[in-house]
Formats: structure tokens, C-alpha cells, sequence
């Protein structure tokens, strides 16, 4: 973590930033009781408002971090630790980096808080802050880590079986993945407060109660990132449907892998639009891939294309295919990720899918 001086400084800062706002350190490692401490009192003068804040330091924060911290405030706030003290004191967490779930328990519980990416929120009668920015971007990363690779991978197996209690070993076998990042990412997720916790050690079971959470969150880090890349094509079909019995039936000959996604798997699976025109098709890299597109002598276009391939490298992208009158689309979960990052009424079918399939 950087140093803890720096980041109250910086937290100092922003606070003085701020219209009408003066504050400043007026102590370090304050004794509470026989064995706990506060890690800062800052004083702050807030439209007119003297405030004592009672701050507790954090490296990066997640749901079940601020959870117990809140707690731990809230007791040093109810024996004011400072005697005499007549000003109002106000819980507050500074860190590196806040997830947005641990935001929102704060604010929920009316705690403050502030993050090296600029967000802070300062709850008081009559003197509200509120200032909302993303994570630093080296935080950033750390906490959409788990939206990417295996741990993707390990997210889809669980949102699949979502109510279900499992193991690591579980997921391990049913996704074909070393047990390590499982076990990471289901550490992860009781982090964020997404599943629930059952036994310990090699037995330990995990089952994921919010579901709705976890897409809000995904979605989130989706909508910040750059689309994959697509090559577009053009294939002389007529519509839709007749170009995805072509694709299948192609892909079958040359026993090439792939899953329809996007809008076209969005209307398979829960009608929205009267008509689509266009077919987006996750398939992997490789020679397969090359035989299907000249099989149907598809031409390459930057519009007016009617066939788009997003080239997959991982094998976790074509898991839970589903198979609906011959033609393999993705799971509706990677059929929602996909719309998130989609175009024109794409994140509207996202909605619709996510509201009338996934049920989350």
C-alpha cells in the first residue's frame, strides 16, 4: 500500500478541495481502549460544520472489508474517544481503492469514505459530499481481474448453477481448470459479498445468492472497456435464419467450433426485435475457422456486413453452449456479456434477455 502518511495527505487534500471545506491531521494511531486503535482523527470544518472523522485505513476495499470496518466505527463512534469532544464525529474509510459494492455499503450505512481515484463522500446534515470517480487504473485492473480469463470462466460455472452449493473441486472438474484460480476467484467473490459460505478448508462450499450483484458489477466493468475486436463479412444468404443454417452446417463439415451470440442469439432465445439482419458468431482461431469462411465465400467489408466473428482464444468461451434447431449458440450469459458491448438497440436486448432468461 502506499504510505499510509500519503494517503491521508492525499485524503487531507481533497477535503480542502472542496468549496467552503478546511481540514486538517490532528492525530495518528489513536488508543481505544485496551487493544484497538483509530488510525487517524482528521478535523474538518464543512460549511460551517466542525467534524471529527474517525478514519480507518484500507489497501483496497471490498464489500465484507468495509462491513467489518463499519462496525468497528460505529463502536469507536458510540465512546467518542476523544474526551470532552463536542464536535460531530463521522466514520470514515480511506484507501487506495473502494469496489463499487463496498461504496454503496458505505453509503448505506452512512459512513464516508475517499480512494486514490478521487471519489469521496462526506455524510452529514447539512454539508453533503458526494464525488464519484472510477478506481485508480492499477486498481482498476486488480478489481476487474476477476471479470477476465479463468476467472470469467469460473463466474459463467457459477452463475449457471447459481443456488447450488459447491466446491472447488466442482468447478475445477466440470470447467477443466486447475484448482488454483477457482479457488481464487471464490475467495474473491465472498469478498464482494456475492455468495455464501458453508464449512472450511478442502470441504468448503460456496453458493452464489446474489446473482443480480454480481451482473450489475460485470456489466459495470464491461461498459468501460474496449469491444473485441470483429472481423465482418459479407455472405450472400438471403436473411438471417438461412445464413445461420449455412454457418452450422458449414462449421459441422469442418468440424469447426463456434457459438452464435449477440443479437441474433438474443431473438433465439427471447424474442425482442421483429427482424435481425446481421449474425455475430464467437469462433476460435485456427484453420477450421478459415475453411468455414471460404465454404461460404464470405467476403471481407467494413459495412454492409451481414456475418461479424469475434476470434476467440480461451476454450472457456464456447462452455454451456446451447443447441436450438441445429445451430449452437452461447450460453445467455455470454449472450448478455456480448450485447453490453454491443451497438444500436443491442444493450436494450441485453436488458430484455437479462430480465426474461437470466432472471437476475
Amino acid at each position: 500500500m502506499k504510505s499510509e502518511s500519503v494517503l491521508i495527505d492525499e485524503f487531507i487534500a481533497a477535503l480542502a478541495s472542496s468549496p467552503g471545506v478546511s481540514a486538517h491531521l490532528r492525530a495518528r494511531e489513536v488508543p481505544v481502549g485496551k487493544n484497538e486503535r483509530i488510525d487517524a482523527l482528521v478535523e474538518a470544518n464543512v460549511a460551517g460544520r466542525q467534524l471529527l472523522m474517525l478514519v480507518e485505513l484500507k489497501e483496497t476495499a471490498y464489500p465484507r472489508d468495509v462491513r467489518d470496518a463499519v462496525w468497528q466505527l460505529r463502536t469507536y463512534q458510540a465512546h467518542n474517544p476523544i474526551a470532552g469532544q463536542t464536535q460531530e464525529v463521522v466514520p470514515f474509510i480511506v484507501a487506495e481503492a473502494i469496489s463499487p459494492g463496498a461504496r454503496e455499503t458505505l453509503r448505506s450505512n452512512g459512513v464516508g469514505y475517499f480512494d486514490r481515484g478521487g471519489s469521496l463522500y462526506v455524510p452529514t446534515p447539512g454539508a453533503f459530499i458526494f464525488i464519484d470517480k472510477p478506481p485508480p487504473k492499477s486498481k482498476a485492473r486488480v478489481l476487474g481481474s476477476i471479470f477476465m480469463g479463468r476467472k470469467a470462466q469460473v463466474l459463467k460455472a457459477l452463475f449457471l448453477r447459481r443456488g447450488e452449493w459447491v466446491s472447488v473441486k466442482d468447478i475445477a472438474a466440470s470447467e477443466g481448470i486447475s484448482p488454483a484460480p477457482v479457488s481464487q476467484t471464490l475467495t474473491d467473490l465472498e469478498r464482494q459479498d456475492w455468495v455464501d459460505v458453508r464449512g472450511s478448508g478442502p470441504g468448503k462450499l460456496r453458493r452464489l445468492v446474489d446473482s443480480a450483484g454480481l451482473l450489475d458489477a460485470w456489466a459495470r466493468f464491461l461498459l468501460v472497456q474496449k469491444p473485441q475486436p470483429q472481423r465482418r463479412y459479407f455472405v450472400s444468404a438471403g436473411d438471417k435464419d438461412f445464413l445461420l443454417r449455412r454457418l452450422a452446417q458449414s462449421c459441422e463439415a469442418h468440424h469447426a467450433t463456434y457459438a452464435v451470440t449477440g443479437e441474433a442469439a438474443a431473438q433465439a432465445y427471447s424474442p425482442y426485435l421483429t427482424s435481425i439482419s446481421q449474425v455475430l458468431c464467437r469462433m476460435p482461431v485456427g484453420e477450421p475457422t478459415n475453411a468455414v469462411l471460404e465454404d461460404l465465400q464470405a467476403r471481407a467489408v467494413n459495412e454492409g456486413w451481414n456475418l461479424a466473428i469475434i476470434e476467440s482464444r480461451s476454450s472457456g468461451d464456447f462452455t454451456h453452449i446451447e443447441k436450438i434447431d441445429g445451430i449452437c449458440f452461447a450460453s445467455p450469459l455470454q449472450v448478455y456479456l456480448d450485447l453490453l458491448q454491443g451497438q444500436g438497440r443491442a444493450k436494450e436486448m441485453a436488458e430484455h434477455l437479462r430480465r426474461e432468461k437470466l432472471r437476475a
